[in-house]
């Protein structure tokens, strides 16, 4: 009876004590509780925080207006909004000489649930760095696969062609392969993939189409008319031909075809100013077994879409034809830098098959924007200095001599335009 008591007794007392003891843990126990929820709090802001900082850099590199500073604040303000946790909290920028943006933030996270343990808010701190990296379009080819899926190949080096590229890069809207050669570029650059092709840089950013906005100078002179023209070499403007003086050039508008016949230079080996022909309505052929060569023009197809709109070359049999081109230089031309012009509103037979006996010498900008363009035979050779050709696809069959170069003072020389951007990255 007494052992029975004694139990009972111990029993009571152990019973006090735990009571006890959980009394007085749990302040520690909701603590901690309440640093778990808090922690997540604090961290899920600091997240918020840092992308909120990381876009705000961004946008003050890109800026390149006297209120940088303004746009990046904005932009951290804009996207702080996503959390209420995060109190008061001013970013300070700073720009470097090369346009780098440097940015920084503090703020206080208001405590809840670990007030009991004494903290009434934890301090975040974050940084970030965009700096600046130019972007630069020296592609040789570029093709712009418009309207195409980004892993199709807009540019296809089939056959066994033999290719050298010198100072330049090949650049794809979508995806290139490079069968029969690899292209020898400095690198070969694509928004999708690269197949076979040398120095490849998948994935990379697509190209706007600069070139397009030219077609906006374009002034139509033949309404319906097309009777079509053929102009010899180291002959006078032919009649039929419709002459308009411009500021920094003469445009020689052709309603309908033009074919060009003979050898030699189209207005003169020297001529003194710049010129432009205007083919509308109609396509421009290379006669059987020319020699074509221009200086100090460009040849533009445009017109109302209803006729087809290419440039013809002869396919071989027998016969073979050389285009030999150079841009206009006048500083003022809209045309400067651009050897042969294709208006954008064009869809109708405005596809290229070359060859297999088609020389194409370009020196300038070669824009044929909804052009399927194939080559069978040669295009270019090693005199050129400054080549871009900006076609919708590319495509090489059999043994293609291309060869294209972009030296850098005979682009300058020329007027080549080439797109370029200054892009940010983050560099935390």
């Amino acid at each position: 009876m007494r052992i029975k008591k004694a139990c009972t007794s111990l029993a009571k007392a152990r019973e006090g004590s735990i009571a006890v003891q959980f009394a007085l843990a749990i302040p520690v126990i909701a603590g901690l509780i309440g640093a778990s929820v808090d922690y997540t709090r604090t961290s899920r802001a600091r997240t918020v925080m840092q992308s909120s900082l990381d876009a705000a850099v961004i946008a003050g590199a890109r800026d390149q207006s006297s209120e940088w500073e303004q746009s990046a604040a904005a932009v951290f303000a804009g996207n702080l909004i996503e959390t209420s946790d995060i109190g008061e909290a001013t970013p300070v920028f700073s720009k470097d000489e090369d346009g780098s943006v440097s940015g920084s933030v503090n703020a206080a996270i208001p405590m809840t649930l670990v007030k009991v343990l004494g903290f009434s808010q934890i301090d975040v701190a974050v940084a970030a760095v965009a700096q600046v990296e130019p972007v630069y379009d020296n592609s040789c080819i570029l093709t712009l696969g418009g309207g195409d899926d980004v892993q199709s190949d807009s540019l296809t080096f089939n056959g066994a062609p033999n290719i050298q590229l010198d100072q330049c890069t090949l650049r794809s809207n979508t995806s290139m392969r490079c069968n029969g050669h690899g292209g020898g570029a400095v690198a070969s650059i694509a928004a999708g993939s690269v197949s076979g092709c040398s120095n490849p840089e998948p994935s990379s950013r697509v190209v706007p189409d600069t070139f397009a906005e030219l077609a906006e100078g374009i002034t139509a002179q033949c309404g319906a008319s097309r009777p079509g023209v053929i102009w010899a070499m180291n002959s006078p403007v032919p009649a039929g031909v419709i002459t308009v003086s411009k500021a920094t050039h003469t445009e020689y508008h052709v309603c309908g075809n033009l074919t060009l016949s003979g050898s030699g230079f189209l207005t003169g080996s020297a001529p003194t100013s710049d010129s432009v022909i205007v083919v509308e309505n109609g396509n421009l052929t290379i006669a059987n077994n020319a020699s074509i060569s221009t200086k100090r023009i460009a040849i533009v197809l445009t017109g109302s879409n209803s006729y087809a709109s290419s440039i013809i070359f002869p396919n071989g049999q027998g016969h073979a034809a050389s285009l030999t081109l150079s841009p206009p230089t006048t500083v003022g031309n809209p045309w400067r830098g651009v050897s042969l012009y294709q208006d954008p509103i064009l869809t109708n037979g405005v596809d290229h098959d070359w060859g297999p006996a088609a020389t194409l010498d370009p020196d300038g900008v070669i824009y044929l924007p909804n052009s399927e363009l194939v080559m069978r035979g040669n295009s270019a050779s090693s005199v050129n200095g400054c080549t871009k050709v900006v076609v919708n696809s590319f495509t090489t069959n059999g043994a293609v001599n291309l060869s294209y170069r972009q030296n850098q003072n005979t682009c300058d020389s020329l007027g080549v335009s080439q797109w370029f951007e200054t892009e940010p990255y983050l560099s935390h």
